[in-house]
């Protein structure tokens, strides 16, 4: 299958890599929003607790939602980490900046995270993609190469939530489908409807990986995930979409 370069009307609507771990330390965990909030100030100015911050963290840490829910944001334009006991991720929002733009910020905060010494192990990373499909209205999946049935009744134009797991070698896709769906983009006053579609691509590590691993295994995360999401697309839907492909 030929992947385009880019897309003219690009769907993203958020990109998000996390990574997950285990400090050293419980005391640890205090020090590492000042750390990176020292070293990347100057990109991300706006600090902010979340209310996640005010869980007791003994609460949290039996909780496997909490144990991984970002207590601390920083902001910048367009762009935001977030940080937890157990998590820093980094999200950026619509517009996307492309994939040359956004692994460079990540590597940038890796670089950061790995200087701080503070961690015992990584578990994972994850590279999600969350977009909207608005090509048609109302929202239909018809727009996906997806068949679905119930019984004698297709389900392409009633409203679905389907979630499910595609196993690819050292990665796992988790699929998310949503239609119909609403989405507020900061830039934009309204509202956009359409169909939504999440890739979001799981790397777990091993016993004794190090942050050099991350970086290592980004490029072919996102190959993974993107190759991923054009299988998902009709013909008709890539085509509305307006595909760039590379000069040969």
């Amino acid at each position: 299958m030929k992947i385009p370069v880019r897309l003219k009307k690009e769907p993203i609507v958020e990109a998000i890599w996390e990574v997950r771990f285990v400090l050293a330390g419980t005391s640890t965990a205090d020090l590492l929003p000042g750390i990176v909030y020292q070293a990347l100030s100057n990109k991300y100015p706006q600090f902010t607790r979340l209310p996640a911050a005010e869980i007791p963290v003994p609460l949290a840490e039996e909780d496997p939602k909490l144990r991984y829910t970002p207590r601390f944001r920083l902001d910048g334009k367009n762009q935001a980490i977030l940080i937890g006991e157990h998590m820093v991720a980094l999200s950026c929002c619509r517009p996307y900046p492309g994939w040359k733009k956004f692994s460079a910020d990540i590597c940038e905060l890796v670089q950061v995270l790995e200087s701080a010494n503070l961690f015992d192990r990584l578990e994972r990373f994850s590279l999600k993609y969350v977009n909207l499909l608005d090509l048609t209205q109302p929202p239909d999946l018809n727009c996906l190469n997806l068949e679905l049935k119930i019984g004698e009744f297709e389900l392409h134009c009633q409203p679905v939530q389907l979630r499910t797991e595609i196993r690819q070698k050292e990665l796992v896709h988790i699929i998310q489908i949503a239609s119909p769906a609403k989405v507020t983009i900061p830039s934009r006053q309204d509202q956009l409807r359409g169909v939504l579609l999440e890739v979001d691509s799981i790397r777990v590590f091993p016993q004794g990986s190090l942050w050099s691993e991350v970086i290592h295994n980004l490029d072919t995360a996102h190959a993974a995930s993107k190759e991923m999401f054009f299988k998902l697309l009709t013909p008709g839907t890539l085509q509305a979409l307006e595909p760039e492909y590379e000069d040969k």
